[in-house]
């Protein structure tokens, strides 16, 4: 494989053969678009988590259900990022919090970039994040708020993530193939 094709793993409860980006959902890290990562565990434990919580809201309506996690297998040319809006975050700083709570208290699309790089705010940052939203009730963050919130976080310990938030930049992903994550 050349140097500059790099794998990327999304994982899913959802059966599908094309992407569209318009499919994700808002209040998510970087918005609205298509998720992935170059680690093969998260993108599994992702499709876990979520296999558990549509089954929980199943169980909340009274039905049970089927929920089948699968990891989805791309391929990128890195080459393409020349002809994309790239946004990329070094690592979880002031800059990349700011982003992510901005994006998650919205409804509507934040940036215009085709593509985010950066660290996920994953299921341990997420209560610091939600109560860091909630009390900022659409307001600026103070820098001191914000260092505190990445401290909490524990950066060093969150996993990367590549968001693809433009149909341009998502067609540019080669689908090598999906299989049932056991």
């Amino acid at each position: 494989m050349a140097d500059n094709i790099i794998t990327l793993y999304h994982g899913s409860i959802h059966d599908f053969d094309k992407i569209d980006v318009t499919r994700g959902r808002f209040n998510k890290d970087f918005g609205r678009g298509f998720y992935t990562s170059r680690d093969i565990r998260h993108a599994e434990r992702l499709a876990l988590r979520n296999k558990q919580i549509a089954q929980e809201r199943y169980a909340l309506r009274g039905k049970k259900a089927s929920v089948t996690p699968l990891l989805y297998v791309y391929e990128f040319d890195l080459r393409e990022m020349d002809t994309l809006n790239v946004k990329e975050f070094a690592e979880p700083d002031r800059e990349w919090m700011q982003f992510v709570v901005l994006n998650r208290m919205s409804r509507t699309p934040q940036h215009d970039f085709d593509v985010v790089i950066g660290a996920t705010a994953n299921d341990n940052t997420r209560v610091s994040i939600q109560a860091v939203v909630a009390a900022a009730s659409g307001q600026v963050l103070t820098e001191k708020a914000i260092d505190a919130l990445i401290a909490l976080v524990e950066p060093s310990n969150l996993p990367p993530q590549i968001f693809f938030g433009s149909q341009r930049a998502a067609d540019l992903l080669q689908f090598k193939g999906r299989r049932i994550i056991r």
